[in-house]
């Protein structure tokens, strides 16, 4: 098991010492946090269009109705005379 900070040591040596090492790790932060801002967007623009378009679908489906004005009179029971 190597030692945590020999290994951190090593990788910056390799991206040319601790500032680049750290310009390294913040840029991929800033790509990955671009690719999910952009992937969130696009969700919600496509999100909004097939909303309405299931809106202008159910709008266009729907019967057209007529209400009656109900009576405030009983109607009188089945088989039997008034």
């Amino acid at each position: 098991m190597a030692w945590d900070y020999a290994e951190l040591a090593k990788e910056a040596a390799k991206r040319g010492g601790p500032l680049a090492l750290r310009y390294f790790y913040t840029g991929r932060g800033v790509i990955i946090g671009g690719a999910v801002t952009g992937a969130t967007i696009a969700g919600t623009v496509a999100y909004d269009k097939w909303s309405k378009r299931r809106a202008a679908a159910a709008a266009e489906a729907a019967p057209e109705t007529t209400t009656e004005a109900a009576s405030s009179e009983r109607p009188p029971a089945p088989g039997r005379p008034q």
